[in-house]
């Protein structure tokens, strides 16, 4: 594998600059989250890095990862990889920007991504609904997304975990910006333009203090007469994806599709 991973990084470090130069900065970030990506029950874990990166562990001095190589780490302490350059740290088959922290948590290993919420939402979008779907699709589950990360942490969901939320259908799917294929030794975009769009687009909007802004590709639909038509009732908590889809396409814009399912308008954030 650690062949494979040579082979592949030159082309994979060329993608990353294209993707990282033109995507969410991370400037315009509302804050810091804390995602469980990977648990299990070694004690050990490895990682890779794509730029020259530091290590710090408690109660040791800081040491340097570099590139093209893979490290493994007893969990004996709790470890940081900071990478330097915008660079992404492998866990797995998946490559993650921000920070990766190493732990034994529960009896188990854990690896937790460290990383600004707009940078989290460029993942989950495309992870929770297609890229190619209509754009104010898009921006309505950017917004729902990112109200339901923001309320989740501040709810401390997890507890005293230390992590605000898991990669998975649990809290909301996280994938990290790319997936390393060993086979080919090529690296799959996870994120993509559109996506991205729609995150800076919608950035600092969220559903009303405190709600979560839950989502499924499809609800139950009890139909109501609408504008000539018949439209889905809304409970007012959650967003059905397929019709969101279908009403954009009708013309519908992000903040009145977040209003019927919501019953409320996204605020702005400043």
């Amino acid at each position: 594998m650690m062949k494979d991973f040579s082979q592949g990084i030159s082309a994979l470090l060329l993608s990353l600059i294209l993707v990282l130069v033109t995507g969410v900065s991370p400037s315009a970030a509302a804050g810091i989250l804390r995602v469980l990506v990977k648990e299990d029950n070694s004690s050990k874990m490895s990682v890779a890095v794509t730029q020259p990166s530091t290590l710090q562990a408690q109660g040791q001095p800081s040491r340097r990862l570099d590139p093209g190589q893979w490290y493994t780490l007893p969990l004996t302490s709790t470890y940081r990889i900071i990478p330097s350059n915008n660079g992404l740290v492998q866990v797995g088959s998946h490559l993650y920007p921000g920070e990766i922290e190493l732990r034994a948590w529960n009896n188990k290993a854990i690896a937790v991504n460290v990383l600004s919420l707009e940078e989290y939402l460029r993942s989950v979008v495309p992870s929770e609904m297609p890229a190619s779907w209509h754009m104010d699709a898009l921006m309505a589950q950017a917004v729902a997304a990112r109200s339901y990360a923001v309320n989740t942490q501040r709810q401390r969901k997890w507890g005293d975990a230390p992590y605000d939320l898991v990669s998975d259908t649990r809290d909301q799917v996280y994938k990290g910006f790319y997936r390393y294929d060993t086979a080919t030794g090529q690296a799959i975009a996870l994120i993509h333009s559109r996506s991205d769009q729609a995150v800076a687009s919608t950035a600092g909007y969220m559903l009303r203090p405190g709600f979560k802004g839950y989502y499924r590709a499809r609800l139950p639909r009890n139909w109501i007469s609408w504008g000539g038509g018949y439209m889905p009732v809304s409970d007012g908590q959650h967003l059905d994806q397929e019709m969101t889809q279908q009403m954009a396409q009708s013309g519908w814009n992000w903040v009145q599709i977040l209003s019927w399912w919501y019953r409320d308008q996204p605020i702005q954030n400043n």
